[in-house]
C-alpha cells in the first residue's frame, strides 16, 4: 500500500514536471516567432525598397519596388512546383516581405520551401 502511494506521487511529480516544462517550451518558442515577425516588419519599413500587394483575376501577386522602379513581380508561389498562386492577400504580402528583408541583408532574394513552411503559404506539395 506504501509503495503504491509512493510510486503515485512520484508519478504526479513527473508529470508536473512535463507540464511546466512544456509550458515554458511554448512560451520560449511563441516570443521568438513574435520577435522574428516584428524584426521583419521593421526591416520592411526601414528599407529604400516598397511592397504593392494586388489582385488579380481570383489570385494575389506582390510587386518590389526599389525606389519607384518595379524590381521583382511575383505572380506565382515561388519554390512551389509549377505555377501555384496565392489564394490570399495576406500570403502574398508575407512573402513580399521576407523578399524585402532578404534584399535589406543584401542576400540574394530567393524563396524556398523553408521560407514559404515558416510563413504558414499554403501550396500543394507536388
Amino acid at each position: 500500500m506504501v509503495l503504491t502511494l509512493f510510486k503515485l506521487n512520484t508519478m504526479k511529480k513527473i508529470y508536473n514536471y512535463i507540464a511546466v516544462f512544456s509550458t515554458i517550451s511554448v512560451l520560449t518558442i511563441l516570443f521568438f516567432y513574435f520577435q522574428s515577425v516584428n524584426s521583419v516588419s521593421n526591416i520592411v519599413e526601414e528599407s529604400p525598397y516598397t511592397l504593392k500587394v494586388l489582385s488579380k483575376e481570383d489570385f494575389w501577386i506582390y510587386e518590389v519596388y526599389n525606389k519607384d522602379n518595379l524590381f521583382i513581380r511575383q505572380e506565382y508561389i515561388p519554390a512551389a512546383n509549377g505555377k501555384q498562386v496565392f489564394q490570399s492577400k495576406e500570403d502574398a504580402e508575407k512573402m513580399g516581405k521576407v523578399v524585402i528583408a532578404k534584399l535589406a541583408h543584401d542576400r540574394f532574394p530567393v524563396i524556398n520551401l523553408r521560407d514559404l513552411q515558416n510563413n504558414n503559404i499554403n501550396f500543394k506539395k507536388i
